[in-house]
């Protein structure tokens, strides 16, 4: 089974709209009055307990049609998903759920990157509850392992795997053993360029006094786009392929300091994320740099910043809030 996984059914529409055909697996939370729209765009919902599966059954009867859905189970992250104990209680639901049909059961690992032990132990919960479920469904797709959990268990792939940082080129351990090539970049470009005095303050609430003048480079995103009030000092962006330290940061503008080396010009790129002149900053690097994850630090960049998209070296299409349409509501 080969497929695309979002989290939102706005997500899978938005991927329906683009074109794509295949199947869609909406891994996020669905509610009763979202069906219509899983049906309308052919998109399968993740099913976190037996009352969803008896609404999405109840919403097949009335459509006429068998509706397609996988199971989740919690193995121990605390979020959507039935409790392993639940695994008779959910084998009776799904045989009796006669409108719809069980593509897969799914879970996910608490700390994939943490312990083998405790991998072990929630694996064990996966296959615990799993059991029951398949001797009544054997034809539904058990998946278990995320990007850290495929390339740290190959035992884990079972029948599918569900990559998500991996396919980014994204290498969260230094020891995956896997040659991967960064898929994305992150790029700006310089808004103004200026000398500060020395005792100018630089960005909100006084967090950064400046002891000597010191030349900044405006860049044009801030909070909003992808840093935080943690990477201040911290985190190190490409001008002129030279890193350059973040020093003050804004809702919508960020300043570093340029004085060391070439100063750069208006409308010069600037590398968040990505290489220039021989130097990189990965989006792992970024990430740690705020004391958050690769997942938080990609989750919160606004579709503000333009998507663009590339194949075979050409650009291919552009997702942003100017695209036809908007972002869809």
């Amino acid at each position: 089974m080969r497929g695309l996984a979002v989290a939102m059914v706005d997500e899978g529409i938005q991927l329906r709209r683009a074109g794509v055909a295949g199947r869609v697996l909406v891994m996020g939370a669905t509610l009763p009055s979202q069906h219509a729209a899983l049906i309308a765009h052919d998109l399968t919902p993740v099913l976190p307990d037996l009352g969803h599966l008896e609404a999405w059954n109840s919403t097949a009867r009335a459509s006429g049609r068998v509706l397609d859905y996988h199971l989740k189970v919690d193995v121990g992250i605390g979020r959507m998903g039935l409790l392993p104990e639940q695994a008779e209680d959910a084998a009776r639901a799904v045989s009796a759920a006669e409108s719809t049909r069980l593509l897969g059961i799914s879970g996910h690992l608490s700390a994939p990157e943490g312990p083998e032990e405790l991998a072990a132990v929630e694996e064990e919960r996966f296959h615990a509850f799993c059991r029951p479920i398949l001797a009544v469904r054997p034809e539904a797709k058990r998946h278990l392992a995320a990007s850290i959990a495929a390339a740290r268990y190959r035992r884990m792939h079972l029948d599918m795997v569900r990559i998500g940082a991996l396919l980014y080129g994204i290498q969260h351990l230094p020891k995956q053993g896997l040659d991967l090539r960064a898929a994305m970049s992150y790029r700006t470009r310089v808004a103004q360029v200026k000398l500060l005095p020395a005792g100018w303050y630089v960005g909100y609430g006084m967090r950064l006094r400046l002891t000597r003048p010191t030349m900044i480079a405006l860049l044009p995103l801030g909070w909003t786009d992808v840093f935080n009030t943690a990477m201040r000092d911290r985190a190190n962006v490409l001008v002129g392929g030279c890193p350059r330290v973040l020093i003050g940061l804004c809702t919508d503008f960020a300043m570093v300091a340029v004085g060391d080396g070439p100063v750069p010009a208006v409308g010069d790129e600037v590398v968040v994320i990505g290489d220039q002149g021989g130097e990189s900053v990965s989006a792992v690097e970024l990430g740690r740099s705020g004391d958050i994850s690769t997942g938080q630090l990609l989750g919160k960049i606004s579709l503000r910043v333009p998507r663009v998209y590339s194949l075979d070296g050409r650009e291919a299409g552009e997702l942003s809030i100017l695209s036809p349409g908007g972002p869809v509501r």
